[in-house]
């Protein structure tokens, strides 16, 4: 019972975490963030260190689904994690402000690799990168 417990609030299991977990997150506008009409925050970077917007980040990365195939992608965001143990991870993440899409999260130390973001998960993001 206690590993069902576990494994539902780890999401499907994936890696990308390493079963660390996350203390803050800087958000970095990259490409094509600078390109858009409206960031969606002031500044070239914005911190997330409230513990609801980090357990929905913690969320949606641990929910990330493993993606076959080689990408081809442009750069929204980087995400800079910093883990409780304090090392920290850098990610490329891609969340359109627009209902429907799922995200994008790419390690930056394998760029060759994609995780997709189920799109419940990305409606969260959304709503909190873009403060819809």
């Amino acid at each position: 019972m206690i590993i069902i417990l576990v494994l539902g609030m780890t999401g499907c299991g994936n890696d990308v975490l390493n079963g660390k977990e996350i203390v803050s997150i800087e958000l970095e506008c990259a490409d094509l963030c600078k390109t858009m009409k409206t960031p969606p925050f002031r500044g070239n970077a914005y911190i997330f260190d409230n513990v609801d917007d980090l357990r929905i980040f913690q969320r949606a990365i641990s929910k990330a689904v493993k993606m076959e195939g080689k990408l081809d992608y442009g750069v929204m965001f980087f995400i800079h994690l910093v883990y409780e143990d304090g090392t920290q991870k850098k990610f490329v993440l891609n969340v359109a402000d627009e209902d429907g899409r799922t995200a994008l999260l790419v390690d930056t130390a394998n760029s060759g690799q994609g995780y997709e973001i189920p799109k419940d998960q990305t409606t969260e993001l959304r709503k909190i990168i873009y403060k819809d």
